[in-house]
């Protein structure tokens, strides 16, 4: 049957399946993509919503089970009907508040339709059996063999299989972890359960209040852990309504925030870059803290850099420019160089789901040399004894503290301080603790320095 790409998009669990079908060519490697829900009223966008976010999260919980009941690989399956299975067993297993005949039903109509009219027998089939293996909450899991952690904090039973028996792949396979990135924090923790079931967190939408100018009385705001933050708790149009509000308020989560906030100058700057700025939020952190300062809000994306002169285009203070030209007119100017460089995530994966699968090898291979061709940029803008400051989103030695080592050896530069945060928070606990994880270095510049041959 011909397989049309042009619709009219009604269906939440048509749009779900076919979100996920476009995800599945791509694994382990997920995209960032917008999940397409059309006209739909806003209870159906938010279930199309829920199953996407539960199959990404957990797909390599649903394709075991999958696997394990069906007795083939589901890898080894097309990509509507991994997705037509990772879907409907998304809502079976991790939603408690949809019909199971309803979600069989219109998944087995949804592959007779979009995959071939055989493979209706083989979902039905398949979802069948995952239903049935649904049993009961426990009130936490603890490695238990016949048990997933939820992510509320509980356990959900499960009957007719069991999780491997070996501890590092059963955390991946209970959290929905690469076996890669398991063995990493087991390296580095010891015990790679706590991070690894952070990422099954909801997690909260955080507030940064430090530079409020007025006081705070919204009652959708409950309090953070950190003082200089509040967690959310309305609906997203109250969101929406909050920070066109209160252009002093924004979201930033509190380990996030801690890179501008906790690094010390000497003497007030006159100009500071932020030399990937993304969407402009370190660079209004540092608008706040730095009034007088010239601020410069750098990106090479052009999309970016609209959003930038969007957020700032009424600001004297802060210009947004493509790096290109920051580097043909900046050169040995800057006070402060903030490099929030881009990295593998893995502080963040409670928000950055597609992120928790890609091959960790691969990626270091791809990112360490776009840090350090950023820190050589970095160093060429500032002035003698200016300052850098080093930040990612990521756990792992090799984007931080190597990296640093790698900046005092090739860029001659002076380590000050160094900050890791590790992530907090467990499924089911209060978000007024929760944070991701984050690291960063401040260093001082020396001197001139030539360094284009020395990245890599």
């Amino acid at each position: 049957m011909p397989r049309s790409n042009t619709h009219a998009v009604t269906n939440p669990r048509d749009a779900a399946y076919r979100h996920i079908a476009r995800q599945a060519d791509r694994m382990p490697d997920l995209g960032l993509f917008d999940l397409h829900t059309g006209a739909m009223d806003a209870r159906d966008a938010s279930l199309a919503h829920a199953i996407v976010e539960g199959a990404i999260t957990r797909w390599l919980t649903l394709d075991y089970i999958i696997s394990t009941l069906s007795h083939r690989q589901l890898r080894d399956q097309e990509a509507r009907m991994q997705a037509v299975l990772l879907g409907g067993a998304s809502q079976l297993l991790l939603m408690d508040r949809v019909p199971p005949h309803a979600v069989i039903d219109e998944s087995v109509e949804w592959a007779k339709v979009n995959i071939r009219p055989r493979a209706a027998g083989m979902v039905n089939a398949i979802l069948r059996k995952v239903a049935r293996a649904k049993d009961g909450r426990i009130e936490s899991w603890d490695h238990h063999l016949d048990a997933i952690p939820r992510s509320d904090g509980s356990g959900l039973r499960l009957l007719g299989l069991e999780l491997p028996t070996t501890g590092l792949h059963r955390v991946s396979i209970a959290c929905s972890i690469s076996s890669q990135l398991v063995q990493r924090w087991e390296n580095q923790y010891q015990d790679p359960t706590l991070p690894a079931m952070h990422t099954l967190c909801k997690a909260p939408t955080v507030i940064y209040v430090a530079h409020a100018q007025t006081p705070i009385d919204r009652l959708e705001l409950s309090p953070h852990d950190s003082p200089n933050h509040r967690i959310f708790t309305g609906k997203r149009i109250q969101l929406v309504e909050l920070l066109a509000d209160r252009p002093d308020l924004w979201v930033q989560d509190a380990a996030s925030s801690r890179v501008v906030d906790e690094f010390e100058l000497a003497h007030a700057p006159s100009l500071i870059i932020d030399l990937c700025a993304g969407q402009g939020t370190k660079t209004r952190q540092l608008r706040a803290r730095f009034p007088d300062a010239q601020i410069i809000a750098a990106e090479i994306d052009e999309t970016r850099l609209d959003t930038l002169n969007e957020v700032f285009g009424k600001d004297d203070q802060v210009h947004a420019m493509h790096v290109d030209t920051l580097m043909k007119t900046e050169l040995g100017r800057a006070d402060v160089v903030l490099a929030d460089v881009p990295c593998s995530n893995t502080g963040v994966l409670a928000r950055r789901r597609e992120a928790r699968y890609r091959p960790m090898k691969a990626q270091l291979a791809r990112l360490i040399p776009i840090q350090r061709s950023i820190l050589c940029h970095a160093e060429a803008l500032l002035k003698p004894e200016g300052t850098l400051i080093y930040s990612t989103c990521s756990l792992e030695v090799e984007e931080n503290e190597d990296q640093v080592e790698w900046i005092r050896s090739k860029l001659g530069m002076t380590l000050q301080s160094q900050l890791r945060v590790t992530p907090s928070g467990q499924p089911g606990e209060p978000g007024s603790g929760y944070h991701d994880g984050a690291f960063s270095a401040q260093l001082t510049k020396q001197g001139s320095k030539q360094v284009e041959s020395l990245v890599g």
